[in-house]
């Protein structure tokens, strides 16, 4: 353990010489300009070799006075060395390390997406060309031909490519691509080159010369040195508010200062993904890069208060439409609902404004790419609302829009649920409207899908920290918090409880409503025994319930009743009184009977905002220009990508609006 007050040691390993050197120019530019009295950045030359990397990083863990290290970009040599870092104590950052399969255990957190999504976007860049499939060509180099191995099994079902191929990719070191493009250009060939991100440098349009043409480039989305650049503002934030921390500690701090998000291994939650690359002109590779996922941004087109699933699920839909946002949290471990959520996910809602969303989100997401959902901790277990008889008329209209959606369902009777499900009590029920499709999710996976895309595609997080007041201005607002003000085009709250405190009586659908309020949310997991379960809510008691499949709770029913506990701190946390178990057990057992003597594992309370006018979603009167989106009285998860759909068009209608008045004023 370092002495209080001594300079953090941090080893910068990466090709510094040799024929990858450009790629360490990266490195370099980001230590230089972070040259902070605290952090000490201290050079290991790998030269891109994976032997060399080895013998660097025995080296680093034999000095045994350095933090953490960050570097390491030729991923063979990356691969090497982890297992000694993580044996150390050292916490290892790989903003460009690219191979799928590198982290298997903690102690590492790579900022990149791996080879997997780059493959998918470059045969998806290949496939307007119009013909089937691209021919693959490797340098090779060990790294070219396992990256052009993976293409060919993408492509081993495909047919194959024309003769003469109109595309070809060209897999292997920047150096090696070069001089494999020249030779294809000397052989004949006049089709598009399609070249793997190695070539993503800047002196690769010197080495390709004419050979270029019509030329492609996958990188990683943004641009390499914006991966860079982030890892090191996180390093560089961790330490500044901890100086003393290393370790465990610190690799535990690094995650909350990170803005993106990775799974329990170390990877980014969006590894795999296309979405995670782009293809583009060589002509356009170098061009300018936006700031680093963790930049400070002072004039965004929007402030996104709230990164929560509806919070988060705005700024990437805003930022997938090319706005520049940033994001104000009040950092990792905030109480939030997203945290407390439950997760149920179904698209029939008894309110029509809720269920016109609950349809929208399962167009958007729940019945969209399995992918995507699955990364959100999607699990299709199926969904019962369960009707009484005055909820009859609603659940029919219901499952009419459904229907028109696209969206299987249908009603149940109580004898056919009774044989489908014999651990479910039909007591009090005339139908329930039963979904294939629908489930549960993991919220918070969730939320850093949403938050993750968001960063990927140009958002920024502001420094942690409340924002105590939105002030007019003439760009739109002025966002103000504890370390600064910001001012941006318009604000989107989605501030979960804490949006009364920032728009007071703006929140007001009619007059002589009353205020919205907060409500305790409280749940238990129960170990339901190997019982196969759907997700259920009841709306003859209120009570509802899922089976909890894997993960945390594994084998277990979460099981939730509402409390009349109004007007509550916003807080969360995951301790239960033997009352409240109580309570809960009692309000299930009539329609779980087997609840009555089932052990009790775990739970959770949070809080949530409520208002019985339904929740609070789009432009409201006034100034500063705000989009709110709010005050889901418990149904804010499930519907979250359309809501996010919607309040992303109000806040497109909010900076057209002022465009247009800007054109006619300089008319």
């Amino acid at each position: 353990m370092p002495s209080v007050g001594s300079r953090a040691r941090v080893a910068v390993v990466g090709p510094f010489s040799g024929p990858r050197a450009s790629w360490g120019v990266l490195l370099t530019r980001a230590a230089a300009a972070r040259p902070g009295p605290g952090i000490s950045w201290e050079f290991h030359d790998d030269r891109g070799d994976a032997d060399r990397a080895a013998e660097v990083g025995r080296a680093v863990v034999a000095d045994g006075g350095y933090a953490a290290v960050v570097g390491h970009f030729n991923s063979m040599g990356a691969a090497r060395v982890t297992d000694g870092y993580r044996a150390a104590g050292l916490p290892l950052l790989l903003p460009l390390s690219t191979a799928p399969g590198l982290l298997t255990e903690p102690g590492a957190l790579r900022w990149c997406a791996h080879d997997t999504g780059q493959v998918r976007a470059l045969l998806a860049a290949a496939r307007p060309s119009g013909h089937r499939a691209p021919a693959v060509v490797d340098d090779g180099s060990a790294y070219g031909r396992r990256l052009a191995d993976r293409f060919r099994v993408a492509l081993a079902t495909a047919e194959p490519p024309e003769h003469p191929p109109v595309d070809v990719v060209v897999c292997g070191t920047h150096v090696g691509a070069a001089t494999t493009a020249r030779r294809l250009r000397a052989e004949g060939f006049e089709g598009r080159l399609l070249f793997t991100d190695d070539c993503a440098v800047e002196e690769f349009p010197g080495l390709l010369g004419s050979a270029a043409g019509d030329a492609h480039v996958a990188r990683l989305r943004g641009g390499a040195r914006r991966h860079v650049e982030a890892a090191f503002d996180c390093l560089v934030d961790a330490l500044t508010a901890q100086p003393d921390v290393r370790g465990d500690a610190l690799l535990a701090a690094l995650r909350g200062h990170a803005g993106i998000d990775f799974d329990s291994r170390g990877d980014a939650v969006d590894a795999a993904t296309s979405s995670a690359w782009e293809t583009v002109p060589l002509a356009r590779a170098f061009s300018r890069i936006p700031a680093p996922m963790t930049g400070r941004v002072s004039e965004p087109d929007v402030v996104v208060i709230g990164d929560g699933v509806v919070g988060s699920a705005v700024a990437a839909e805003l930022a997938a439409a090319g706005r520049s946002v940033a994001i104000a949290t009040l950092g990792p471990g905030a109480p939030a609902a997203t945290a407390a959520s439950g997760g149920l996910v179904r698209s029939y809602e008894p309110q029509p404004v809720l269920r016109r969303l609950a349809i929208l989100s399962h167009q958007l997401l729940w019945g969209g790419d399995p992918e995507e959902a699955a990364r959100c901790g999607f699990r299709r277990t199926g969904s019962l609302v369960l009707l009484g008889p005055d909820d009859l008329p609603e659940a029919e209209r219901g499952l009419a829009e459904l229907r028109d959606a696209g969206i299987a369902a249908e009603l149940l009777t109580p004898d056919q649920l009774r044989s489908r499900w014999p651990d479910l009590s039909t007591a009090g029920i005339s139908a329930a409207l039963w979904e294939p499709d629908g489930g549960y999710a993991s919220p918070t996976a969730t939320a850093a899908v949403h938050r993750t895309r968001a960063l990927r595609l140009g958002a920024t997080l502001l420094p942690y920290g409340p924002v105590h007041e939105l002030l007019p201005h003439p760009r739109g607002a002025e966002v103000v918090t504890a370390g600064a003000a910001l001012t941006a085009a318009c604000v989107v709250v989605a501030a979960g409880s804490g949006t009364p405190a920032l728009l007071g009586d703006r929140l007001s659908f009619r007059p002589g409503a009353q205020a919205s309020r907060t409500r305790r949310i409280r749940y238990a997991f129960f170990d339901r025994g190997g019982r196969e379960l759907p997700v259920v809510n009841d709306l003859t008691t209120g009570v509802w319930g899922r089976p909890q499949l894997d993960g945390e709770a594994a084998g277990g029913h979460l099981t939730g009743r509402p409390v009349d506990e109004w007007n509550v701190p916003v807080v969360s946390g995951d301790t239960l009184t033997e009352e409240q178990i109580a309570h809960i057990r009692g309000g299930a057992v009539p329609r779980w009977p087997w609840l009555d003597r089932a052990p009790f594992m775990s739970g959770r309370f949070g809080t949530d905002l409520y208002h019985p006018d339904g929740p609070f979603l789009g432009l409201l009167s006034g100034d500063p220009r705000t989009v709110v989106a709010a005050c889901w009285s418990g149904a804010g998860f499930k519907t979250a990508p359309g809501a996010a759909a919607e309040a992303a068009a109000a806040v497109d209608y909010v900076l057209g609006a002022r465009a247009g008045a800007r054109a006619r004023a300089g008319a």
